[in-house]
Parts: structure tokens; sequence; C-alpha cells
């Protein structure tokens, strides 16, 4: 994804698509992915085939990519994206539970494994982006499409059944529960309800942030440095996987949570403050950072509140399915303010979003938890 997330944005512009359209493609992204997530999702909790699952539908990912950078009509585009969201809707979830099983195999913290990718982005996004000035912002697809085929090859080396569900690493065999059920003990949990309303809060006020490479090239950045600046922010995320696996096993997974957002806080007010080239280094610094702390804790925090051998599902409904329905009501929205107004105001808003959803998880989640006295990890 290094090749592609830092760049996309770019892609569409030089196609000459507005920030509503770009948005639009956000949308369809979103409709399709919240409608297949959990059933991908469901599948792997029911069949216990991650890998030939995952090789499927990276694959698809690959075809997708390389069909979307041969494009220049909305229309089209459109429709290829649609089909990468079904296919592709899975991925983050199906990997998430794979290695959060994994780490449980070998005792370690989900954040050991999940830093490789880190390291891995941070590689291929400084070289797409020096490629791309060489070359042509086609080139970052057929590298994303080299490395996902790699991926796929990879992942026969994986025979370890790690697919399966925290509850039974830990030697806990429950039976499979429904998903109408599933549903219903998220939403009679008051943490987890607590979580969703903190993130939805987040996902919507920093939609907008999505136009960060634009921004960033309005600002005089040539796409070496935007491959740069986001390698910066991945690098950072390494040692703090390392450092959030330590800070859940002795804080829990909450105060993780919540330093995480005041970090995403203190990244975003550095934009506010000063728009500048300079400003977008330090804030990835401080926002790969962030990133470390938050995506160790949201994986956790998911987890030790999901129901027994549903770990993928539940993952795949936050994760996919109510990011996406955020990111169909804002992405256009997002798109709109952008056209109207430039990005800054986005980042306003995202720091407005990042601290209203600190404040739901201490006064929702942390203070009560402390009252009560519980022990997290």
């Amino acid at each position: 994804m290094g090749s592609i997330s830092p760049f996309i944005n770019l892609f569409y512009v030089s196609n000459h698509l507005s920030g509503t359209e770009i948005g639009v493609l956000g949308t369809i992204s979103a409709l399709v992915g919240l409608i297949s997530a959990p059933i991908w999702g469901r599948w792997n909790d029911t069949l216990r085939r991650p890998r030939l699952i995952l090789q499927i539908t990276l694959g698809a990912n690959a075809l997708a990519y390389y069909l979307l950078s041969q494009q220049t009509a909305f229309l089209n585009m459109a429709i290829i994206i649609g089909f990468n969201a079904l296919m592709t809707s899975c991925v983050n979830p199906q990997s998430q539970a794979q290695a959060l099983a994994a780490a449980g195999e070998a005792s370690a913290g989900y954040g050991s494994v999940r830093l490789w990718g880190s390291m891995g982005y941070a590689i291929v996004a400084t070289s797409s982006g020096w490629l791309i000035q060489r070359t042509n912002l086609i080139s970052a697809f057929y590298v994303f499409g080299g490395l996902t085929l790699l991926a796929i090859l990879v992942l026969f080396l994986i025979h370890t059944p790690v697919s399966r569900p925290v509850g039974q690493i830990e030697g806990l065999k429950q039976p499979t529960i429904p998903m109408r059920e599933v549903i219903r003990e998220m939403f009679k949990n008051r943490e987890l309800i607590a979580f969703l309303l903190a993130l939805v809060v987040m996902w919507t006020a920093s939609n907008g942030t999505s136009f960060e490479s634009v921004y960033l090239q309005r600002l005089g950045a040539k796409s070496s440095l935007i491959g740069w600046i986001n390698t910066i922010g991945a690098g950072c995320e390494i040692p703090m996987m390392i450092v959030a696996d330590r800070v859940r096993r002795r804080k829990g997974s909450i105060t993780t949570l919540l330093v995480g957002f005041l970090s995403y806080s203190l990244a975003t007010l550095m934009i506010v403050i000063h728009p500048s080239v300079a400003s977008f280094i330090v804030y990835r610094i401080i926002n790969g950072a962030s990133m470390g702390l938050y995506s160790v804790s949201f994986t956790y925090f998911i987890v030790e509140r999901s129901p027994s051998q549903q770990t993928a599902t539940m993952l795949a409904l936050y994760s996919v399915t109510i990011a996406g329905i955020v990111s169909i009501i804002m992405s256009p929205v997002s798109g709109r303010i952008f056209d109207l107004v430039g990005p800054y105001w986005l980042y306003v808003a995202a720091l407005a979003g990042y601290l209203t959803a600190a404040a739901i998880i201490y006064f929702m989640v942390a203070r009560k938890s402390k009252h009560r006295s519980t022990f997290e990890g």
C-alpha cells in the first residue's frame, strides 16, 4: 500500500477529477465494503481458510488497481473501485485476526507482527515517490501489483492455522454464534458502544485528511518528497508498535487508546498552527507514533470485548462496516469542502474530532473503569 496510498489522490487529480468526485469514489468503496466485509469475516470464522481467502482477495486487488491505472473516465473508475471493495474489504480485518493469533501462539504482542507492515510501507513509499518523479504515476500501480503478487506467494509459506480466534488459543472452545447475536452482544457492551461513538466522531471529522498528498503538492512538495514524508511517518510507527504492546500490557488497551487519540490531536495541531511542508514532516513523525499506539489498542480493545470465536467478524464490523458508513456520508462532504475552501479547514475539523474522541474514551470508559477497579491485559 505504500506505493498507492500516498499518491492515489494525485492520480485522480491528474485525471481532472474534482474533490467531490474523489469523495464519491470513497463513498462507493465504503458502501460496497460495509456490506461485504462482515460476510468475508463470517466466512473466515466458520470456514477457517484465511490463507486461501487472502490469496484470492489480494489477487483481485492487484487486478483492480491495474485496471484502474488504465482509466481516465470517472464512471469506469467508479465501477472498478466498487469491484475492488467487494473483493478486498476483508483484507485488513483478516490480516489483523491472523497477526493477533500468530502473536498469541508465540506469546508476543500484536505490534511485534504489525510493525513489519509499517516497515514495508516506509520502504516502498520512498522508492515509489522516487520512481513516480522520474517516470509517471502509473508506475506506482505496477509496483503495487508486483508486490501484491509476491505477498500471495509468501502466504504459501504459512502452514500454522493462525486463524484460530483468541478464545480458542486460550483453550476456550465455544460454539460459533449467529451474526445477529454478535451484533446484539456488541450493543449490550457499554464500552464497545462508547468506542463506537468515539470512532464515529473521529472518522467523521478526519475524513478530509485523505487529501494530504494534494495539500502537499499545493505547498510545493514533489512526488519524491511526498513519498519521503510518508516514509517518515511509517518509520515512526515501527518502534511505537513495540512500545504500544508494552503500554497495553501494563496500563491496558483503554489507556493506550487514549494516548493514541491525544497524540493524533497534537500532530494535527502542527498543521492547524502553521501549514507548511516542514509542519507536515513534524505532523507525520507524531502521527506515525500515534498510529502505532492506535492500531495496537484498537485491535485489542475490540478483541478483549468480542464474543468468543468471533474476532474476525467483530474486527470487520468496526474497521470496515462502521468506518464505511461514516465514509459513505463524509467522503462527498469532505470533497465538497475541499473544492470550496481548500484543505486547511479539513485539518481544523480533524483536530476537533480527535480531541472529542479522546474525551469520550476518558469520560465514558477510562474513568468508569477506574471506579470499578478493573484490570486489563
